[in-house]
């Protein structure tokens, strides 16, 4: 029989980053928090917390909030069945921005089957957000990962396809009196964070330029990336179906339009049977599916 106090005090600490706030949650003392998490270690004989800012599960940690969470899905599902009224079961996804700020936007509009759902969203980039699904912080996750964890599946959705564009009047200026891989050097580009290695991926591989010579302009946010390029500010990769009014428009123009970004992005969830989870995550396949290319 697995200690599901001590999982639990492991996966409060971990989700509140905190000792004290855990106990407050848990209704018991610090020093019990700390001892379950300790009794739990010395049964297993290894570590499943790193006790240093910011607390961190180890392997063993996030099998066992990652069963936790599985089974919290699970009796979420038994107590909306058996009250339906009063209860609102917690669905937590990871997901890259991009998405977030596009299709997700709109199947929010579209849909309502988080009416009676507490949804929690952790946006980053979809090379990431796998590990919050590994580590069992949220319940399902995109990704660009095809590889399926142990009680898990990734379902294949699509490819989300990237335009190299800027405005008219940034293509007159940087672009007309030089050979484009002078221009793409020269000119500024925008990225959307430290994390983002796509515009330097996508130079290498069809211009073979050094992603290090480049200069860039850095817009975290989805609608602040795309003015800053339509207000003439830099060139850089934005998604297709992000931009097909601007680009009608003439807002916005293609640099290589040739030469495509494409990014094959899967949804992963966890193989269990709860009839509300398992209508979420079927709603979200469905819906992006018929919004990304194959």
């Amino acid at each position: 029989m697995l200690d599901y106090k001590g999982i639990e005090a492991l996966y409060t600490v971990q989700e509140l980053q905190s000792f004290e706030a855990a106990s407050k949650k848990l209704h018991i003392t610090q020093s019990a928090v700390s001892q379950r998490i300790k009794n739990l270690e010395s049964f297993y004989g290894e570590p499943a917390l790193i006790r240093t800012l910011p607390y961190k599960p180890t392997p063993l940690g996030e099998r066992l909030i990652g069963h936790f969470k599985q089974l919290q899905l699970l009796e979420d599902t038994l107590q909306q069945d058996l009250n339906p009224v009063e209860v609102r079961p917690r669905i937590s996804i990871a997901i890259n921005r991009d998405s977030l700020e596009t299709w997700f936007q709109d199947f929010l509009d579209q849909k309502h089957i988080f009416e009676n759902i507490l949804l929690e969203i952790i946006a980053d980039d979809q090379e990431l957000t796998l590990d919050y699904f590994k580590k069992g912080i949220v319940s399902a996750c995109l990704s660009t990962s095809s590889k399926e964890l142990p009680g898990s599946k990734a379902v294949f959705l699509g490819h989300m396809d990237y335009f190299l564009v800027c405005s008219p009047g940034f293509a007159k200026k940087h672009f007309s009196n030089h050979p484009i891989q002078k221009s793409l050097l020269s000119a500024p580009a925008i990225k959307f964070d430290s994390n983002d290695k796509m515009h330097e991926r996508y130079l290498e591989k069809f211009f073979g330029i050094n992603g290090a010579e480049l200069s860039f302009n850095v817009v975290p946010s989805v609608r602040g990336f795309k003015k800053y390029s339509m207000q003439g500010y830099g060139y850089g990769l934005i998604p297709r179906i992000d931009i097909e009014c601007e680009l009608k428009n003439n807002l916005l123009i293609h640099l290589e339009k040739d030469k495509l970004w494409s990014v094959p992005l899967y949804w992963h969830l966890w193989d269990i049977d709860s009839t509300y989870y398992r209508k979420i995550n079927l709603e979200i396949i469905h819906y992006v599916k018929t919004m990304l290319s194959f």
